[in-house]
């Protein structure tokens, strides 16, 4: 039989489990049995009908059971003391929560442009991209994840330099893969650029086409709810689509102090200058899009998107989007296609923007890889006062360069990126010269 000192101490023992706060607990769960005394290695064995050593006293009091197997309800539910250790965020690990970061950092090592006229040309070091991913699977069945970015101004001392915030989303997967419900701030599935390909470390030229600014604002984010999903009925052969609907962008409305007549809502900017409305206090009519792509074979899939939605303040003015896409990777071949078209309603008619974007990469060995590419965009005279304040104008591009991948096998997600842009604008104006070499990096 146990001593009475060896009972006492173990009813002790459990009343005081508790007091010694979430970090011991896991420990003492997992052996909640009372210590053995030490007994000679001749000791006779115990009669049969002693206890056994791990037998506990009827009145003994119920076991506390572990933290790992409280459910995540009751964590949320629990009271902590402000002096307890680590944060809230620190106890989530211990229940079946995965964090992770990510992130993706690209910076011109080199960038010269040549300019017109007698402007000056331009030497210059640029980080392009520095962005963070914060996410988590819980259980996989809802994935949180914010993407973070830091975006530089032009200038030190304009005002728009800071972390911009381009998503924060929640995925709750209904049924699977085929049903995926999305809330919050998320990328608009439109196309594969915005939506895939946007990434440095996966795009294949160091700077966005002018179709990706003037048509498809790109990153272009909204918020709202999304019903996403995949289905595949066979190796190489899947269809995929997205329905959504959010509070659309909005066109900021802004009056010139220096013009007495300008006293109504702005409309007719530049896409590329929308912003997404966080929250609809200005203009309540929500807007829609929806997604279908299909991987035909192996490698090859198409897509077809389509957005509509009220971008002035006062809601009377609608921005009309359609666009398709084709991808084709096989081998060491590579080709990307993308286009769009986008019908601006302004007061007296509307204005029609169209553009595509043709890529081409062909990987010659594991480090190396040569790019061709061609973009075209017609945006049109934008009218007063926005006329001349856009990022691109009409014109095409020619594209020529290679990526360089240094440690193709230990980083696959490092390359650089050498690559000449040849602009001719339209109405006889000079052409562009732009020559970059990038260096990439996703982690």
């Amino acid at each position: 039989m146990l001593s009475v000192h060896t009972v006492l101490g173990y009813r002790l023992g459990l009343w005081l489990l508790p007091l010694w706060g979430l970090h011991a607990a896991p420990a003492l769960a997992q052996d909640d049995t009372p210590p053995a005394i030490a007994e000679p290695a001749s000791s006779p064995a115990p009669a049969a009908d002693a206890e056994p050593p791990d037998a506990e006293p009827p009145d003994a009091e119920p076991k506390p059971e572990s933290p790992e197997k409280d459910s995540l309800e009751a964590l949320l539910q629990e009271e902590v003391a402000p002096g307890s250790v680590g944060s809230f965020g620190y106890r989530l690990r211990r229940y079946g929560i995965t964090p992770y970061v990510h992130g993706v950092i690209t910076t011109d090592l080199w960038q010269w442009e040549r300019r017109r006229g007698n402007v000056p040309h331009r030497n210059s070091f640029e980080l392009r991209d520095a962005n963070l991913y914060f996410g988590a699977d819980i259980f996989d069945l809802i994935v949180p994840e914010v993407f973070l970015e830091f975006e530089p101004s032009f200038s030190s001392y304009e005002f728009n330099t800071g972390i911009r915030l381009r998503y924060a989303q929640l995925d709750l997967r209904i049924y699977k893969e085929l049903l995926v419900l999305r809330a919050g701030l998320f990328l608009v599935p439109f196309g594969t650029y915005n939506s895939v390909t946007f990434p440095a470390f996966i795009n294949k030229l160091p700077e966005r086409p002018t179709l990706f600014r003037e048509v498809i604002p790109s990153p272009w984010q909204e918020v709202g709810v999304q019903l996403t999903g995949a289905w595949q009925w066979a190796p190489g052969r899947n269809l995929s689509y997205a329905v959504f609907v959010t509070n659309g962008m909005e066109q900021f409305d802004g009056n010139n102090p220096l013009n007495p007549n300008d006293d109504g809502v702005d409309e007719g900017g530049s896409i590329a200058f929308f912003t997404p409305s966080y929250a609809d206090t200005h203009n309540t009519r929500k807007s829609f899009g929806a997604r279908l792509s299909a991987e035909l074979t192996e490698g090859l899939s198409l897509g077809a998107s389509g957005y509509t939605g009220a971008y002035t303040f006062d809601g009377k003015r609608r921005l009309s989007l359609v666009g398709v896409d084709a991808n084709f990777s096989r081998g060491p071949l590579t080709l990307e296609f993308e286009a769009a078209f986008a019908h601006q309603q302004i007061t007296d008619g509307a204005l029609e923007k169209w553009g595509y974007s043709i890529v081409a990469a062909y990987r010659l060995n594991s480090r190396f890889e040569p790019i061709l590419a061609l973009d075209q965009a017609k945006i049109g005279p934008l009218p007063a006062p926005f006329d001349g304040q856009s990022f691109s104008e009409n014109g095409h591009s020619y594209w020529g360069g290679f990526i360089f991948l240094p440690f193709p096998e230990q980083i696959p997600t490092a390359l650089t990126k050498t690559v000449y842009r040849i602009t001719f604008p339209r109405h006889g104006k000079p052409a562009q010269h732009v020559l970059t070499l990038q260096l990439a990096v996703g982690f």
